[in-house]
């Protein structure tokens, strides 16, 4: 729906505009503008309890992410919020259904983990963090810089054309198949991980600024590998 917006009685409505893909189109470059975003902090979601989400991020009124913050400091930390979503975050409210919102994010200063979809206990979350000398976390904040190690969260991933980005081009439903290949009915929202979005959006930009011809190799774990080139 954010993608392609809705139609109702006739009418057609859009729920949300992305970059064009040139700046010559004046109209297009203003609703790109006019896109709102807004973050409410510990918004209240039920009408049967007074719980409250830490951070709500909209588009156009739209809920699309949430997160629960967590701080060593105050002795909790990633796994405590992780721990939240799955035992004190009721699925069947209607912000927390399937497809209601986008993703849901666990985050301290160190880590960043992110689930699109509650199963109680059963709730599975993917680290979305950048690697830590070739393992996982994230690396340490300089000494000469202040703030913490998953502030590429919401200075980069969260940021405006970022955000309009995974809803364009990264974010998919998809539908499970049985053995035979035919579709069950049953499915699952598709976030990327850190290292997928980052490998996409770099190789995206490396072939636009070197234009035709560039020859890329994709290299596989086992050492072998495909090159293609950009036309």
């Amino acid at each position: 729906m954010l993608r392609t917006g809705i139609k109702d009685s006739g009418c057609a409505f859009r729920l949300a505009y992305f970059r064009p893909a040139s700046g010559l189109n004046e109209e297009t470059r203003r609703l790109h503008a006019a896109n709102l975003f807004a973050a409410v902090r510990q918004l209240r979601y039920s009408t049967k309890n007074e719980k409250s989400l830490d951070l709500m991020l909209f588009l156009n009124g739209i809920p699309i992410f949430t997160a629960e913050l967590k701080n060593r400091l105050n002795g909790q930390d990633v796994e405590d919020a992780m721990r939240q979503y799955k035992t004190d975050r009721d699925p069947r409210e209607p912000l927390l259904a399937y497809g209601r919102c986008l993703a849901h994010f666990a985050v301290d200063p160190d880590l960043v983990f992110v689930t699109t979809e509650f199963a109680g206990p059963r709730t599975r979350f993917l680290p979305f963090n950048q690697g830590k000398f070739g393992g996982a976390g994230n690396p340490p904040v300089p000494p000469t810089r202040t703030g913490y190690a998953t502030a590429y969260l919401w200075e980069a991933t969260w940021a405006r054309d970022s955000a309009l980005d995974l809803i364009r081009q990264f974010i998919h439903e998809v539908e499970e198949e049985d053995d035979r290949g035919r579709k069950t009915g049953t499915r699952h929202l598709i976030f990327p991980r850190y290292q997928q979005l980052d490998a996409v959006r770099r190789l995206v930009a490396d072939a636009r600024a070197a234009g035709p011809g560039q020859r890329y190799l994709i290299q596989h774990s086992a050492g072998s590998g495909k090159s293609f080139t950009i036309a």
